[in-house]
């Protein structure tokens, strides 16, 4: 008797065990969605950026603090240089500058811009010491775009590899992606409709040089809305190092600050990183 009650219990204990690990695994992956979605808002949110430069750059002069749309504020400066054809604007964030989207950046942006024409240029972006809301980003983002008009959209050819250091500073992921992203502009008189349609496929490597791939498919893109600084919509599919594929849907376009994850099998509901 004594002995089937020994093997009861060390099966519960058996299948506990396996339920604790588990749910320590998805946690993990939980955690790394949920870091791969606020990279993909900064990486989106660098975009929004360089554009709101862009736009200002024809009211003011070379050099000046300027007072921003949706990123930027009076203590942000923006100095713009010329050389051998390549115009170049250095975004000086200083040591801590709380946007008009609640957070805080420090570090600086530099841009590199060779214009073919009003329709289209070629832009390199590098992140020096960037920092936002405690994430570290060094390296660079490379833009091929093309503009229509009368559109108001802006279509760019995105190439990145960058490396981003979290908040303990113990721990990094390095992201290398080829994506496609339709920028639009919604009212102007507003500001608050703009979005970016974003797919393609990234890859992320962490500090042990293990590595996941995410897909995010045309026909499902991302949608971040700039004014909430979130992504809203769209689906993507992360594939593990242990081969692993977990699909991530964004939702309907409703800000909630949430997605659905599901393994093929089981679907539960994630919060994002909302810092701010």
């Amino acid at each position: 008797m004594k002995k089937s009650i020994f093997l009861i219990a060390a099966f519960a204990i058996l299948i506990l065990s396996s339920c604790t690990k588990e749910e320590q695994v998805f946690g993990n992956k939980d955690e790394m969605l949920k870091q791969d979605s606020y990279i993909e808002v900064t990486s989106a949110s660098t975009d929004a950026i360089l554009g709101e430069i862009l736009r200002m750059n024809a009211s003011y002069p070379a050099t000046k603090a300027i007072w921003g749309e949706r990123f930027l504020t009076g203590t942000v400066t923006i100095t713009i240089r010329d050389s051998s054809g390549v115009r170049i604007f250095l975004v000086d964030f200083g040591t801590g500058n709380t946007g008009p989207d609640g957070k805080v950046r420090k570090g600086k942006l530099a841009a590199y811009i060779v214009n073919n024409g009003k329709t289209g240029s070629e832009q390199k972006i590098k992140y020096i010491d960037f920092v936002e809301d405690g994430y570290m980003f060094s390296g660079w983002v490379g833009r091929t775009i093309t503009r229509d008009i009368d559109a108001k959209t802006q279509q760019a050819l995105i190439t990145e590899d960058f490396k981003v250091t979290i908040p303990d500073g113990t721990k990094f992921t390095k992201r290398v992606a080829t994506l496609n992203r339709l920028i639009k502009m919604g009212d102007l008189a507003t500001k608050d409709d703009d979005i970016i349609e974003c797919y393609g496929t990234i890859t992320v490597t962490n500090e042990k040089n293990e590595s996941r791939t995410r897909v995010i498919d045309a026909a499902t893109p991302l949608i971040f809305n700039v004014s909430a600084s979130e992504i809203v919509k769209g689906i993507a599919k992360t594939t593990f190092p242990d081969g692993k594929t977990l699909t991530i849907d964004y939702g309907d376009g409703t800000v909630d600050n949430t997605a659905t994850v599901s393994d093929g099998t089981k679907t539960w509901t994630i919060t994002l990183k909302k810092t701010k």
